[in-house]
């Protein structure tokens, strides 16, 4: 018989190291994304996408070692700190992000915004919410790809010191 996970109780996660319950967020996300993507509902993928590119951002800069929760708030603002870092000429981060991955994230962010506050005002296609939601899973894929490679250099690197 298939036992089946499920996502620990209070006492449960009392017990389980951080980074594990942020594994097990993580790989449910992308299961409700993935089942948003094949049902149509784009509004929701884009939810989780936005969420999940934010997520990543953030993990760079955690293991940059720049991380500013009180000032690293929102994505925009994510965002520039790693588009700063990824200009650096000397710095890691420019290895793993490049600049077509800085334009399409701002590209992405920008029309998810004008879809979202437009959504009561015009006339909103299936199709550019689709656009959108096809546009953002390659965004999630790539920066998934990217922040683990970078995380896990750094902790080989670490681990040589």
């Amino acid at each position: 018989m298939e036992e089946k996970h499920t996502r620990p109780n209070a006492a449960e996660r009392a017990e389980l190291p951080e980074n594990y319950l942020k594994q097990f967020n993580y790989a449910e996300q992308m299961k409700r994304l993935k089942k948003a993507l094949s049902m149509e509902f784009y509004l929701e993928a884009t939810f989780i996408e936005y969420a999940v590119i934010e997520d990543r951002i953030e993990s760079f800069l955690r293991h940059a070692g720049v991380f500013n929760p009180e000032k690293h708030t929102q994505l925009n603002k994510k965002l520039s700190r790693l588009a700063e870092l990824q200009r650096c000429k000397t710095g890691l981060i420019r290895k793993y992000v490049s600049d077509e991955l800085i334009a399409s994230i701002h590209s992405w962010k920008n029309e998810r915004n004008i879809l979202t506050h437009a959504m009561m005002k015009n006339n909103l296609t299936t199709e550019q919410l689709k656009k959108l939601a096809e546009d953002g899973e390659q965004i999630v894929k790539i920066l998934n790809s990217k922040s683990t490679s970078y995380r896990r250099y750094l902790e080989r690197h670490k681990e040589e010191k």
